[in-house]
């Protein structure tokens, strides 16, 4: 339980961003997102979202991962922190990565549609929002 000892220190926000690969006639893909809100609405995105007060990095990874994916035990590993002041022009956040590789023949289709998310041959990857092109490079060097 908190003490609010740290009271006097900057709050900000904390992110994950899923780097969700996935293999597809023997070529990687990356499953892409049309951001649904502001800032950058409507560019493409990784997958992400907040965590919570009461949940670890790796749950809210997670959570994210199974919000996109409806998959569960899938291998996940962290990539990186990303904390550039003007990472995100809507706030202060801080981002951790996150890259999972799926299984492209059990994702659910349907999914992809309601997020307006697709998957992307990685050698086609377009230009993401903030430092999220930063993100998959570093996963790709894992």
């Amino acid at each position: 339980m908190p003490t609010g000892f740290y009271s006097h220190n900057s709050k900000f926000l904390i992110a994950v961003d899923c780097i969700i690969f996935g293999f597809k006639n023997q070529e990687l893909n990356i499953l892409l997102t049309r951001r649904p809100l502001e800032p950058n609405k409507g560019e493409w995105s990784l997958m992400g979202g907040f965590m919570d007060e009461n949940e670890s990095l790796d749950k809210a990874a997670e959570k994210v991962l199974y919000r996109y994916t409806r998959q569960k035990g899938i291998y996940m590993e962290q990539v990186g922190a990303y904390g550039e002041i003007e990472r995100d022009p809507g706030d202060r956040v801080v981002s951790v990565a996150y890259y999972a590789l799926v299984r492209l023949e059990e994702f659910d289709t349907s999914l992809a549609k309601a997020f307006d998310a697709k998957w992307v041959n990685i050698q086609e990857l377009p230009r993401l929002i903030f430092d999220h092109n930063r993100m998959v490079e570093d996963a790709l060097r894992l």
